[in-house]
C-alpha cells in the first residue's frame, strides 16, 4: 500500500532515474560500440529480402552489415515511468486490480466457438453471446440466480458484501432437549439452554428494536434476568459445517476465509468487548475453537412483541481459550490452552458478525 508520503518518495525516485537513465545514453553509450547480434543482422536481412526491393534487397543472409544498437529512450516504458505515481494516486496500487479477467476472455469465446460448425462461426458465436446475454437479464430480473457451497445455499445478491453466509438449509435439526439428555454429564453442555438463551435475548431484542412495530424495545437487556421469555420453534436449532466469512485484505481487496468444525480450520480470533485500551493490564482479542455453526427460529414472548413470529439468528457455539502468555506487551505471538472444564465459564457462545 501507499501513502501521500511514499509517494512523494517515489516521484523523486522516478526524477533521478530518469536522470541517470539520460546520462547513461550521453556518456556511457557513446563509450562502446555496441552492435546488433548476428543472428539479428541476418533477420533483419531476409525480412529485407521477401517484402519490397531496397538496396540490401540482394545481399546473401549473414553478409548484410551489423547495425549500431544503442539504448532508446524514446519508448513508451519508459515515458510510462512519469505516469506510475499518478496513476497509484488515481486508481491505487497495482496489486489492487487484475488484469486476469482480460486475459481469460479468450475462453469463453473459444468455449462459444466449439457450439459452432467453424465454418460461419462468426455470426454463429455471436447469436450464442446475445441467447447467453438474455438469459442472464432473464435471471437478474427474476432474482433467480443462486450459487451453492456445501450446504450453503444464497443468492447472487449477497456476493462478498455481507460479512458472512451460513447455509439456510434445515436438515440437521437438533431438539436441544433431547441434545442436553444425550449428553448429560459433559461440562460441555452444562447449563446449555440457559446461556444459550442470555446470549440471544439481546440479540432478538436489538432485531425487533430495528421494526417499527416494536420501537419499544430500543434497549436491550443484558440478558439475565428475561431470558426465559426466549423460545425455540419446535425447540430446535440447526446444525452447520460450514461458515463463509468474507473481509478486506491489507492490499484493498475483498477475500474470503472458511470455518469448517470438522477440520482443524476451525479456531476463530476476535476483539475483546471489554478491552481497555491498555495492551499490558488487558488483552485486545479473544481466542475460540467453533465446535458447532448453529441457526435457530427465536420468538420473544417478553415485554412489547405480540405476533411470536419467529426471527431466524445464527450463532457459534465455541470452547475459549485461555493465555498461557502474553504476547502484545512482550512481542511475542500468544500462547494458549484450554482452561478447566470446570470453568462454567469454559464453553460459550459467539454471534457471527464478531
Amino acid at each position: 500500500m501507499h501513502n501521500d508520503t511514499t509517494l512523494a518518495v517515489l516521484d523523486e525516485t522516478t526524477k533521478t532515474l530518469g536522470t541517470e537513465l539520460r546520462k547513461f545514453v550521453s556518456t556511457s553509450c557513446t563509450s562502446f560500440d555496441t552492435r546488433e547480434l548476428p543472428r539479428e543482422a541476418e533477420a533483419r536481412t531476409r525480412r529485407a529480402t521477401k517484402g519490397k526491393a531496397k538496396s540490401d534487397a540482394g545481399m546473401e543472409p549473414g553478409t548484410s552489415t551489423q547495425r549500431a544498437k544503442t539504448l532508446n529512450l524514446d519508448t513508451y516504458k519508459f515515458h510510462a515511468l512519469g505516469d506510475v505515481a499518478a496513476h497509484i494516486r488515481e486508481f491505487g496500487t497495482t496489486d489492487s486490480y487484475s488484469t486476469e479477467v482480460g486475459e481469460l476472455e479468450h475462453r469463453t469465446v473459444k468455449a462459444r466457438y466449439s457450439r459452432t460448425d467453424h465454418k460461419e462461426f462468426t455470426r454463429q458465436v455471436a447469436r450464442i453471446e446475445r441467447r447467453q446475454a438474455r438469459v442472464r437479464r432473464i435471471e437478474r430480473s427474476t432474482k433467480a440466480i443462486e450459487s451453492f457451497e456445501d450446504d450453503m445455499t444464497v443468492t447472487e445478491a449477497n456476493g462478498s458484501e455481507v460479512h458472512h453466509l451460513i447455509g439456510k438449509t434445515e436438515n440437521l435439526p437438533t431438539h436441544i432437549g433431547q441434545h442436553v439428555n444425550e449428553h448429560f454429564g459433559d461440562p460441555a453442555v452444562q447449563g446449555f439452554i440457559p446461556k444459550l438463551k442470555k446470549h440471544l435475548l439481546p440479540r432478538v431484542q436489538a432485531l425487533l428494536a430495528q421494526e417499527p412495530s416494536h420501537a419499544d424495545l430500543s434497549a436491550p437487556t443484558n440478558g439475565q434476568d428475561d431470558w426465559q421469555s426466549i423460545l425455540l420453534r419446535q425447540e430446535r436449532i440447526y446444525r452447520h459445517n460450514i461458515m463463509r466469512v468474507h473481509y478486506t485484505s491489507y492490499d484493498v481487496r475483498r477475500g474470503a476465509d472458511v470455518i469448517h468444525v470438522k477440520t482443524s480450520h476451525c479456531n476463530i480470533m476476535l476483539l475483546n468487548p471489554d478491552f481497555n485500551g491498555d495492551p499490558i493490564t488487558d488483552h485486545p482479542y479473544l481466542y475460540a475453537r467453533v465446535i458447532g455453526i448453529y441457526h435457530a427460529n427465536v420468538v420473544y414472548a417478553g415485554r412489547g412483541d405480540s405476533d411470536y413470529h419467529p426471527r431466524r439468528v445464527e450463532f457459534l457455539w465455541v470452547r475459549w481459550y485461555t493465555l498461557v502468555e502474553e504476547g502484545c506487551g512482550s512481542r511475542r505471538l500468544d500462547k494458549l490452552c484450554f482452561p478447566s472444564l470446570a470453568d462454567e465459564h469454559s464453553f460459550g457462545f459467539v454471534d457471527p458478525n464478531d
